[in-house]
């Protein structure tokens, strides 16, 4: 998975696959301050109701094990700079809402089949 910016227009696309099949993309407007490029990157998941609807369940019910055979990851993620040249991420910030529900785990350069 990919994102990238289309320089003629300045949409945001979404590319699956090695041959970068393109899924859709978010227009440039709807990004007021991202005009060029970006100072920060940011993943992860969140579950959404309507007000006086309950929350889906989000995840396993399962604390990580640090198995990736067992455990949700993402893995092998590049982050470019604005010249296209990969930019080695090894301080990341994380953020869980509810320790008590969720539990993130940040292992730059693991080594893959194990955390």
């Amino acid at each position: 998975m990919s994102i990238g910016r289309d320089l003629v227009n300045g949409n945001w696309w979404l590319f699956l696959e090695e041959n970068h099949i393109q899924i859709g993309f978010w227009p440039q407007g709807i990004f007021t301050d991202l005009t060029s490029f970006a100072t920060n990157v940011e993943w992860g998941g969140v579950v959404y109701s309507p007000p006086g609807v309950p929350e889906p369940p989000m995840g396993s019910s399962f604390f990580p094990i640090e198995e990736t055979s067992y455990d949700s990851y993402c893995r092998g993620l590049t982050v470019l700079d604005d010249k296209g040249e990969t930019i080695d991420v090894d301080e990341t910030t994380t953020l869980v809402d509810n320790p008590n529900l969720y539990k993130v785990i940040d292992l730059p350069h693991a080594i893959p089949g194990k955390f």
